[in-house]
């Protein structure tokens, strides 16, 4: 009977992701009838590139996802007993949405009001057609809403952990404390994070990632650490 609620519970939250990300309201941009905000950036999703799960770096600009936290890149979750790289998982997923984009990407300033936390990048929400990638990311249990940005993504988030999708379905550090060094008892400390020796950093998702880490530079546990340092993204190769 636990494991029937479970499903159904499951379903229930799969339809309400359908209906949530295909409908931008107030936090997902242009539709085909509208005209693009400014300062929109247009791209092919394949040549976006993924830092991690909620930073993406589109015609050679650096943005975080508007309104999601997911966790770091080396971060490492725990589900039944194991542990299994959430971090990972979540840029994975993110790159598997760009990837498979039918339409262009679009990405727009997002909003920044007195509730919303500062950040030293700027941020942008991104969609495909009419879906919302930020909310797609918190109905798959990829990522966590960042309080006071979208009551939207509040609820997907909930429905979310009650079906215990994804990084709700074991224990978590939230991002931001993994980011001033809490850890869970037992997960090591991974860094995929690493200098490049010319004021520039890149993720492990960045090919040139593990040459890198085979040397002696510096090694870094989240894009937020590499941007205190002064440092900014790998360009892409011309």
């Amino acid at each position: 009977m636990i494991r029937i609620s479970r499903l159904i519970a499951t379903a229930a939250i799969l339809t309400l992701g359908l209906s949530g990300i295909i409908s931008y309201g107030t936090h997902a941009g242009a539709t085909t009838n509208r005209q693009d905000p400014a300062g929109t950036q247009i791209a092919n999703g394949r040549d976006i590139q993924i830092i991690d799960g909620d930073t993406i770096q589109i015609n050679s600009q650096v943005f975080d996802i508007a309104g999601i936290d997911a966790p770091e890149l080396g971060q490492q979750c725990l589900h039944n007993g194991s542990f299994w790289d959430c971090g990972m998982s979540s840029a994975m997923q993110l790159r598997k949405y760009f990837a498979m984009a039918p339409f262009p990407v679009r990405c727009w300033p997002g909003h920044d009001d007195e509730d919303t936390p500062k950040r030293d990048i700027p941020i942008a929400e991104c969609g495909i057609g009419d879906r919302d990638i930020g909310a797609a990311m918190v109905i798959d249990g990829e990522a966590l809403p960042i309080t006071g940005y979208s009551h939207h993504y509040d609820q997907l988030s909930a429905e979310a952990a009650n079906a215990k999708i994804g990084i709700h379905g074991g224990k978590i550090i939230p991002p931001a404390d993994w980011r001033n060094g809490t850890r869970l008892k037992g997960e090591g400390n991974r860094c995929l994070y690493v200098e490049d020796g010319n004021g520039h950093y890149l993720s492990a998702l960045n090919p040139v990632f593990e040459k890198l880490a085979e040397t002696d530079q510096t090694k870094l546990c989240s894009d937020e650490e590499a941007r205190e340092k002064g440092l900014s993204y790998l360009p892409p190769a011309p």
